[in-house]
C-alpha cells in the first residue's frame, strides 16, 4: 500500500463504503486506488498493488 491517508476516525457501528478504481492492469499485477466513506465523508484513501492469479 502507498500513498495512504486516513482523513476521519471510523467508529463502531459506522457503514463504510469503498470505492476502488484500476489504474494500471497487466497481465497478473494491478495497481489501484480506493477511498473509503462514511456517508458522504472521505475517512481513508490509499493506493495498493495486488497480484491477481
Amino acid at each position: 500500500m502507498d500513498k495512504v491517508k486516513f482523513r476521519k476516525p471510523v467508529i463502531p457501528g459506522d457503514q463504510i463504503r469503498f470505492e476502488v478504481e484500476a489504474l494500471r492492469t497487466g497481465s497478473k499485477v494491478w495497481k489501484m486506488a480506493g477511498k473509503a466513506y462514511v456517508g458522504e465523508d472521505l475517512v481513508a484513501q490509499a493506493e495498493l498493488t495486488a497480484t491477481i492469479g
